[in-house]
């Protein structure tokens, strides 16, 4: 008995240590939306985007990946460059300041929940591990507290940087993140009130159950969204780095992987605030119309369609891949031949890939049947079922994550920059009204709906 125990003791301490790893998702989300948002900015201004720099591969050639290469050029290059601190800074606030934003992106993703509780049987017993690294009642105020200590980034350096221009664009960034978070915590408040919660997890549980946040709060949403874009500092909200009056704002004086980390920190923050939207609203790491349940009794099958779906987007970009290689065949491009021999290396992998999916598809619905067992009048999986559907609900978060990362580049890339007194006129006077009707409302919709 004692040996059982020890082993159910042994197997949750292991995933749990496993669960740290999620913190290094922010930094994934780094090298998927840095290249992401250049691809993206020259499609919406219809140009081709990083393009030059390249590695050699025999017979292929010049191989740009995209312009990830170009993406693994400019951070290298940050890496190495020299760090210069002008004369007459804080030094030690000075060094300190770009490390507050990346560290808190590092802290973030504990108490995210990237999966439901893990329920499975191992020797005899029922083991319940949270799909949240640190497993906190109030996970949703931890991690809004969290988020707002990255403006002492900003501000921090902006005042170290002995330089009017920094500390103007640190001034900025503290009075825009006082007024925002305003509006965020209001538009939180809706959906807290209908769940009845502070657990994230509980929250995507109640859309699960109900309908999702963006159709119960369809306001709060919206606002929510422009007070996120608003607290990272993107486009139109980036008046803290203006550089028509303020050169750089609150990093002016930065260079060399300092800067590197502010800019670091600015995606991480997307991802994770992408993240934190698609729990709140899009229903987390649930799939529409189809419940647990039915995912962990049809393991093999949800496994095979999920093979299926990456088959058919592989299949999409080989798609886009000869529809550009006809092209190119066409045109009076001086380099159409070394982009077609380029090409040809990604149809290869990509048909590769295809294939893999598909036998992977076919094996996982034919040979993988759950097992069920009822121990205490419950039903319980084995190991394997949850852990292959915590994967799949992994991917189904992370798959509403990047959706929400395109519209931040999409507005970035389509607005204007605002003015700064613009910004203050519409987070005080236009979003925080909104914001406090629509609390308003969603308060007596739910004493009058829910009866107590």
């Amino acid at each position: 008995m004692m040996d059982i125990i020890e082993s159910k003791h042994w197997i949750e301490w292991i995933i749990t240590i496993a669960k740290f790893a999620f913190a290094f998702v922010p930094i994934l989300f780094i090298l998927l939306l840095i290249p992401m948002e250049r691809r993206g900015a020259g499609f919406i201004q219809d140009r081709q985007g990083p393009n030059r720099s390249y590695i050699k591969i025999p017979y292929f050639g010049r191989i740009r990946l995209f312009g990830w290469v170009q993406n693994a050029c400019d951070g290298t290059k940050l890496f190495f460059k020299e760090m210069f601190a002008p004369a007459g800074v804080n030094k030690w606030i000075y060094m300190l300041a770009p490390a507050i934003p990346f560290a808190i992106v590092l802290i973030s993703p504990c108490v995210i929940p990237w999966f439901a509780p893990m329920v499975f049987e191992f020797g005899g017993q029922v083991i319940k591990i949270p799909g949240m690294t640190v497993d906190t009642e109030v996970g949703i105020l931890l991690l809004f507290g969290l988020s707002s200590l990255s403006a002492y980034g900003a501000v921090l350096a902006g005042w170290a940087s002995k330089s009017k221009f920094s500390l103007l664009g640190g001034l900025r960034t503290s009075a825009m993140t006082i007024s925002y978070e305003v509006c965020l915590g209001l538009c939180l408040m809706g959906m807290l009130l209908l769940a009845g919660t502070f657990r994230i997890d509980e929250i995507i549980a109640w859309q699960d159950a109900n309908v999702w946040g963006i159709v119960a709060q369809p306001v709060a949403f919206f606002c929510f969204l422009i007070a996120m874009i608003a607290e990272t500092g993107r486009a139109p909200f980036d008046v803290a780095e203006g550089e028509p009056e303020l050169v750089a704002g609150f990093h002016t004086e930065y260079g060399a992987m300092q800067f590197g980390l502010f800019y670091m920190g600015e995606y991480s923050h997307i991802g994770i605030n992408s993240i934190l939207v698609a729990c709140l609203f899009l229903g987390g790491y649930s799939i529409p119309f189809v419940s647990m349940e039915t995912v962990q009794s049809n393991l093999g099958i949800s496994l095979g369609v999920l093979c299926g779906v990456c088959a058919v987007a592989v299949l999409a970009f080989l798609h886009l891949l000869y529809r550009y290689a006809r092209w190119y065949k066409t045109c009076a491009a001086t380099n159409k031949e070394v982009i077609l021999r380029e090409y040809s290396l990604y149809k290869i992998l990509g048909w590769c890939a295809v294939v893999v999916f598909a036998v992977l598809g076919v094996l996982s619905a034919m040979f993988i049947h759950p097992e069920v067992q009822i121990i205490n009048g419950e039903a319980v999986y084995g190991f394997g079922v949850a852990l292959g559907t915590a994967l799949i609900q992994l991917l189904v978060l992370l798959v509403k994550a990047v959706f929400f990362c395109w519209v931040w580049i999409w507005v970035r890339w389509t607005l204007p920059r605002f003015r700064y007194d613009h910004v203050m006129h519409l987070g005080w006077k236009i979003l925080l009204n909104i914001a406090i009707l629509n609390l308003v409302v969603t308060a007596i919709a739910a004493k009058l709906l829910g009866g107590n």
